[in-house]
């Protein structure tokens, strides 16, 4: 199934504590797969890009700051193909593996490289994801 295109429609940053700028992480990143709907042969998935900054580790961090990307993955595949992930995805709230490896790599890049943008200006760590994300099913 073609990733026919991606699409950011919502950017958001913002630092908690310019103080603890210097303390700060690595950022928690995030990518949720929100909602997936169908138009014909095409499938739509909205997601979320979320990178969480903290001035340490475990429960005692604080917040230094937070970045947000938000759009839509737009896929065609044969009316067969969009039912069957549209069963998929309404029976279990997954994708197939090689369908969500494929759109959250490419997420991984397109929202890296925005986000770093968006970091650089408010004085944060880039939210670079440099390996690729392989998924496996959940043993049974």
């Amino acid at each position: 199934m073609p990733i026919t295109g991606f699409t950011i429609s919502s950017v958001e940053g913002k630092i908690d504590s310019a103080d603890s700028l210097n303390k700060q992480r690595f950022p928690k990143l995030n990518i949720n797969l929100d909602s997936v709907s169908q138009e014909g042969t095409r499938i739509k998935v909205n997601y979320s890009f979320v990178a969480d900054y903290l001035d340490g580790e475990g429960k005692d961090a604080k917040s230094v700051g937070k970045l947000k990307l938000g759009g839509v993955v737009e896929l065609s595949d044969t009316k067969d193909g969009v039912q069957a992930i549209m069963k998929r995805w309404n029976e279990k709230k997954t994708l197939p593996i090689e369908i969500a490896e494929e759109i959250i790599n490419g997420l991984n890049f397109r929202c890296s490289a925005t986000g770093t943008l968006v970091a650089y200006a408010l004085g944060l760590i880039p939210p670079l994801v440099i390996s690729t994300t392989r998924i496996e099913e959940p043993k049974q």
